[in-house]
C-alpha cells in the first residue's frame, strides 16, 4: 500500500501542477487578447505575441498527454487491487 499511496501522491502533486501552470498560461493569453482588443485594433506585434503564447500552451498540453501516456504504462505495471506485493 506504501508503494501504490507514494505513486497517487506523485501523481496528484504532478497533475496539480500542471494544472496551475496551464491555467496561467490560460489567463495570460485572455489577458493578452483583452488588452489587444481594448482599442478595437490588434497590432501586429501583439498578434505574434498572442500567437506565441497560444504556440507555448498547445507544447505544455501535449508534454502533459505524453506524460499520462507514461503515467499509464506505469499503471499496468503495478499490482491490482487482488494482487499481492508478496
Amino acid at each position: 500500500m506504501k508503494v501504490i499511496e507514494k505513486h497517487l501522491f506523485k501523481k496528484i502533486q504532478k497533475h496539480e501542477k500542471q494544472k496551475t501552470l496551464t491555467e496561467s498560461q490560460i489567463i495570460l493569453i485572455r489577458n493578452m487578447v483583452s488588452k489587444a482588443l481594448s482599442n478595437n485594433e490588434i497590432s501586429e506585434g501583439e498578434f505574434e505575441k498572442i500567437l506565441f503564447e497560444t504556440e507555448k500552451y498547445r507544447k505544455k498540453v501535449e508534454t502533459y498527454r505524453s506524460f499520462e501516456e507514461v503515467d499509464l504504462e506505469i499503471d499496468k505495471m503495478l499490482p491490482k487491487k487482488s494482487e499481492s506485493f508478496v
